[in-house]
């Protein structure tokens, strides 16, 4: 996995994007959608605002 997090108006925005080719090898029935990714809105404090709806 890659985590890529970046700051605007307060708010925090998530990327979390999967790296199939980093995890040494795939398991019978693993998902290959290679542009898997969700997003997150994130208060300064942590708290999850909203998740970007991105369905494969």
């Amino acid at each position: 996995m890659e985590v890529l997090v970046g700051e605007q108006g307060g708010i925090y925005f998530v990327q979390i994007n999967q790296r199939v080719e980093k995890c040494g090898g795939y398991a019978p029935g693993f998902n290959l959608t290679f542009d898997w990714f969700e997003l997150y809105a994130v208060s300064p404090d942590g708290k999850v605002l909203a998740r970007y709806p991105y369905f494969p």
